[in-house]
């Protein structure tokens, strides 16, 4: 394989003639009398944030232009939160401006899944979409305080699989400390965003019940004092669950860079907005559609995840290159 064939196109996009476009350039007529899952977050309780119901109105009536047969999908949470079951979550949606007559289509959460094997570890991916062959995929593009950023591959490898499988790859992403290591300069617990770590009277002490598995303690301790329980990092899993929610089925992606706020969709409090309005990519591959989103953001802000987050997330793009998921490459058009 050659180095240009690696390379895969990226569209840039101002609005939804120009995504209409792009759709057409990623191969959207294969996708006509076919039910089309549509994957977003449809946003938690009190965020500002999430994709606006009016914009995936206008995707779902695109995709009635195209023939195909849409509905909306995502995936129940592992934490307390109302979108911790179907019927909460479906709530939320409604109230958020998801609902069928104002959408257009139905809307599917899914709480069980199907288990399916990546880098030999097993991911439930949602049933729903484990059966489906065509999928659209709607990410909006923000921080994130586990992954640096949230994209097309965090949109599948949390939000593909069930809340069991995200639990266990955030425990299994928790910190080991290796105490011969440990100058106690205190620099993991400064970062860890949920208080888990106290450092004081050279002592290191960990609050499990409060670790998240975030990853960031990890990731920052100069003195590789700390690692991940299982090998893996967080970043590493997420991109493993993503390949696991999307092997062998068409998917075009769309990215989202407009409100890019500080945290996920899944914060309440998410904000502050980190970057200026950028407009909209749409790609067949998520490692580049993500890598480019990445690019575009610090053109304007340069390392602003990274400094807002204390991860980079350029690290979830090695990982999922690595496995095979996509590649970093990518030709830039303006449409």
């Amino acid at each position: 394989m050659g180095e240009e064939d690696r390379v895969k196109d990226v569209y840039f996009c101002t609005d939804l003639k120009t995504i209409s476009k792009a759709f057409i350039q990623c191969g959207i007529n294969d996708f006509s009398e076919k039910d089309v899952l549509v994957k977003l977050h449809m946003g938690e309780i009190r965020n500002r944030y999430y994709p606006r119901p009016e914009f995936i109105r206008g995707i779902v009536d695109e995709l009635y232009q195209f023939k195909a047969t849409p509905f909306l999908y995502d995936t129940t949470v592992c934490y307390r939160s109302p979108r911790n079951s179907v019927k909460g979550y479906l709530s939320v949606a409604r109230l958020h401006g998801f609902s069928e007559k104002k959408m257009g289509c139905t809307t599917v959460i899914d709480d069980q899944g199907i288990p399916v094997d990546v880098e030999d570890m097993t991911f439930n991916v949602g049933a729903h979409l484990y059966d489906i062959q065509h999928v659209v995929a709607i990410s909006h593009v923000k921080g994130h305080n586990g992954t640096g950023m949230g994209g097309a591959i965090k949109n599948f490898g949390m939000g593909g699989v069930t809340k069991e499988t995200k639990k266990w790859m955030h425990t299994q992403a928790k910190p080991s400390y290796i105490s011969e290591n440990c100058t106690f300069c205190g620099q993991c617990a400064q970062i860890c965003p949920f208080h888990a770590i106290n450092v004081k009277d050279h002592q290191w002490v960990h609050a499990s019940n409060k670790c998240f598995g975030c990853d960031a303690c990890v990731q920052n301790c100069v003195t590789n004092a700390l690692e991940h329980q299982s090998g893996h990092s967080l970043q590493y899993l997420l991109a493993c669950a993503s390949k696991a929610s999307v092997q062998g089925k068409k998917v075009i992606y769309l990215n989202e860079l407009k409100r890019i706020s500080k945290n996920c969709d899944c914060d309440p409090f998410a904000g502050p907005i980190i970057c200026p309005d950028i407009g909209y990519l749409v790609s067949t591959d998520p490692v580049s559609i993500d890598t480019a989103s990445i690019d575009l953001i610090y053109s304007k802000r340069p390392d602003i995840f990274k400094k807002k987050t204390h991860i980079d997330p350029y690290d979830q793009i090695q990982s999922a290159e690595t496995i095979g998921l996509g590649t970093s490459q990518y030709r830039l058009t303006s449409l």
